[in-house]
């Protein structure tokens, strides 16, 4: 499959994107333009400027948003325009900042955080994985990361997903009930398992984890068994995030990314930073919302 260009907005890093089914609207996150994106189902597009980069956003139930700065997770209303900070972040160790998360079945959110040193290979496992339970109490659940991405849970709430980019792994972990238990279990999928590397993911209502590959063009769908059973090829080498919407929840919706191009590539490629769509036969599940 080839997906088409949905927004040609040229982000330079687009991020975190998900599909509010209560209004069918499309949400994402240009990380390094501190700003985020709504779309209609209509086509309509509104920008939104942040008071600095997020790595992502999710909504809640109440109105409003969840949005993760680099050093605070904070709450916003639903205008964007009011701010407050919920916790601070790893504000000893300036070299990381939050990257992307997702809402847990309980309510609360998973997030991961990664080392952004400008020098690629100078990126250490100094990162972690936190989940900020409804309660607003913290926990640390992972350390030793890169660059936390690939985080979803399958239908039931029972499994994990996750990936930390640098290493290229696709993980799992069993939860229990309100995260009583965080048990690891065999990974998904090995870094050779499709090509470039994990990025962001999501799962269908089927429990087929859907992967954005950086740095290899495309998006893969694992069956739970690990098997690849669809590809979708984009016109850049820069997927970062995925997310299944629209009519029936059957869109898949990718985001992208203009940084670490070249000049030679971002004029062989000048879609790089749009968002990208195309049609599937599986349908998406409902966006969860965070209690806070």
């Amino acid at each position: 499959m080839e997906a088409r260009v949905l927004e040609d907005c040229r982000n330079e890093l687009g991020e975190g994107c998900y599909w509010d089914h209560r209004d069918g609207t499309l949400w994402w996150t240009d990380i390094e333009r501190s700003c985020v994106y709504r779309r209609t189902d209509g086509g309509q597009l509104t920008r939104y400027q942040l008071p600095g980069r997020a790595g992502f956003i999710l909504p809640r139930k109440g109105g409003g948003f969840v949005l993760g700065f680099p050093k605070q997770i904070a709450l916003a209303d639903g205008a964007l325009t009011s701010f407050a900070k919920l916790h601070d972040i790893e504000t000893a160790l300036p070299q990381t900042r939050a990257n992307d998360a997702t809402v847990d079945p309980y309510g609360g959110i998973v997030f991961g955080t990664f080392d952004e040193t400008q020098d690629m290979e100078a990126r250490r496992p100094i990162a972690s994985l936190y989940r900020l339970g409804p309660d607003g109490g913290l926990v640390r659940l992972l350390g030793g990361i890169t660059t936390s991405n690939g985080l979803a849970f399958s239908p039931d709430g029972a499994i994990m997903y996750f990936a930390d980019t640098a290493v290229g792994t696709i993980r799992r972990f069993r939860i229990g009930p309100d995260f009583s238990a965080f048990d690891e279990i065999s990974p998904l999928a090995g870094p050779d398992a499709a090509p470039g590397c994990p990025d962001g993911g999501t799962v269908d209502a089927e429990g087929n984890y859907w992967s954005a590959r950086v740095w290899g063009g495309c998006v893969v769908r694992f069956d739970p068994d690990g098997r690849v059973t669809a590809r979708v090829d984009l016109p850049t080498k820069g997927p970062t995030c995925v997310a299944l919407g629209g009519d029936g929840l059957r869109t898949l919706y990718v985001t992208t990314l203009r940084v670490r191009h070249t000049a030679e590539e971002l004029a062989a490629a000048p879609h790089a930073g749009g968002v990208f769509a195309v049609e599937v036969d599986i349908a998406g599940m409902e966006q969860r919302l965070c209690s806070f």
